[in-house]
This record gives structure tokens, C-alpha cells and sequence, in this order.
């Protein structure tokens, strides 16, 4: 029998700018009596890898630019927040009465470059993290050092999606796992026929932790993967799971290539 399962490590604390995130796993999962398993998963929620990289910001600070304010007519978001959009993007994609979609500089779509005022001091912000799969390999190195046995690291975040109501989480950055799992060119479904099958393999790992981890208040961001058949990687990262030709043209047809 073929069986996974998930579990919600309490208690982590609040992060401050410049924690170990690595050290605050590590001491987590302690505490919760919980030592890791050749191949276990271990998802972080990204609020508190971009807190530890002091990626939290003061509103105060930032004079956003006539773009931004232009932008924000339209939307009707904070000014100062479509600057920091403008900013972490490397292009707007779409704009419309309540979203802005963008083209986030780590290579992927998402509404609001990541942005999020959810789970920090009234008057901030919080920007995704600087480069995730690097922050992942550090939390991995860490606790494969600590644990002895070969394990991997998700960050994660929640997103909403074009046309769904509602947020789901997806994969930020990755360290031992594939990002993208691809099925074998001889693969054929159950009537014989050839399939070409990819999955989203860090992205469903990262809806499934997400489920535990909750939204608001819940305070979870931290979750452990264990009994998930996977083949151990050295090089995966983000870029695997975006179709960068796609968003090219997107980009082509504004005139933004």
C-alpha cells in the first residue's frame, strides 16, 4: 500500500529579520518531537523565509512613480504597493479594476508580484524572497546535516489563480525534489494509448501542505512530507514548472518583448 502523509509542526515562532530559518526549523521540529526520514519533504511557508531575509517593507518609504500612480487608478490599489509591484516585476501583464497581473523576476506569472500585507506590522508589506531555491538548499543542507538522511525543501506561498475564486498554495523554490516530474516516453493511459504526462510535482506538494497550513491566523508555516515516492535531484529549480515562451508572447503581442 502506497501511502504520504503530512504533518503541521506547531509552535514555530515569530521570525525576525536576520533568524536562521534553518536553525528555527531545526528547533521546531525538535520540540515537536519529530525527526526526519530518508526522502521527507519539508514545507516552509515564504512569509517566514522573506521575514528572515528582512524582505518586510515600510509603505513610508517607498514614492511610487507616475506608472505606479496610473496604475493604481485603474486597479485601485495602493500606489506605493503597484511601485513595489513595478519594481519585483519584470513586466505588468494585464491591469484591471482589482488585479494586476505581472511577470514576478523570478520568471513566473502572478497577481501583485507576491506582495502580501497579510501576517505583518500594519503599514508594511512583504516581498517574495530574494532567489527561493537558494534559501531552500540552505534549509536542506542544514537539516541533512542535523538529521543524517537525505531530505528535501519546498517554499511555498498562496496565489490566486485568472478565473478561480480563491487562493491555492504553489511552490516558490525547491532543493532535492523536482520541480516538474516528468512521466516515461513509453507511459500509455489505461486504453493503451501514449501519454505525454508532466506534473506540477513541487506545486501539488505545496497545495497539499497548504491545507494544513491554513490562511490569517493560523500560524502553521511549517509542514513535513513523509512516504511521497520521488527521484532525489541536485537540480531542480523554479524555472522548471514556467513556460517562458509562452509569456514571451504574451509580452510580444503588448509589445513588451
Amino acid at each position: 500500500m502506497y501511502q504520504v502523509s503530512l504533518t503541521a509542526i506547531p509552535n514555530v515562532p515569530l521570525v525576525q529579520s536576520r533568524d536562521s530559518v534553518g536553525d528555527i526549523v531545526m528547533t521546531a521540529l525538535q520540540d515537536a518531537n519529530v525527526s526526519l526520514k530518508e526522502q521527507d519533504i519539508v514545507v516552509i511557508a515564504s512569509k517566514i523565509v522573506s521575514k528572515a531575509e528582512g524582505r518586510v517593507i515600510s509603505l513610508s518609504t517607498i514614492t511610487p512613480s507616475d506608472r505606479a500612480r496610473e496604475i493604481a487608478t485603474i486597479s485601485g490599489k495602493d500606489p506605493r504597493i503597484v511601485e513595489l509591484m513595478i519594481q519585483e516585476s519584470k513586466a505588468i501583464l494585464r491591469v484591471k479594476p482589482g488585479v494586476v497581473v505581472t511577470v514576478h523576476r523570478l520568471g513566473f506569472v502572478c497577481t501583485s508580484a507576491g506582495i502580501d500585507r497579510a501576517n505583518v506590522e500594519e503599514g508594511t508589506v512583504s516581498l517574495l524572497p530574494q532567489n527561493p531555491d537558494e534559501s531552500a538548499a540552505k534549509v536542506r543542507h542544514l537539516l541533512m546535516e542535523k538529521f543524517g538522511v537525505n531530505v528535501a525543501v519546498v517554499i511555498n506561498d498562496s496565489f490566486g489563480i485568472e478565473y478561480r475564486a480563491g487562493s491555492i498554495g504553489l511552490a516558490l523554490g525547491v532543493a532535492g525534489v523536482p520541480a516538474l516530474l516528468k512521466g516515461n516516453s513509453d507511459e500509455k493511459d489505461i486504453y493503451d494509448r501514449k501519454r505525454n504526462v508532466s506534473i506540477l510535482f513541487a506545486d501539488e506538494i505545496s497545495a497539499a501542505a497548504s491545507l494544513l497550513m491554513g490562511q490569517s491566523s493560523a500560524g502553521i508555516p511549517l509542514v513535513v512530507v513523509s512516504g511521497l515516492q520521488y527521484p532525489v535531484t541536485e537540480e531542480s529549480r523554479i524555472t522548471d514548472l514556467v513556460v517562458s515562451s509562452q509569456i514571451d508572447s504574451d509580452l510580444a503581442e503588448q509589445g513588451q518583448s
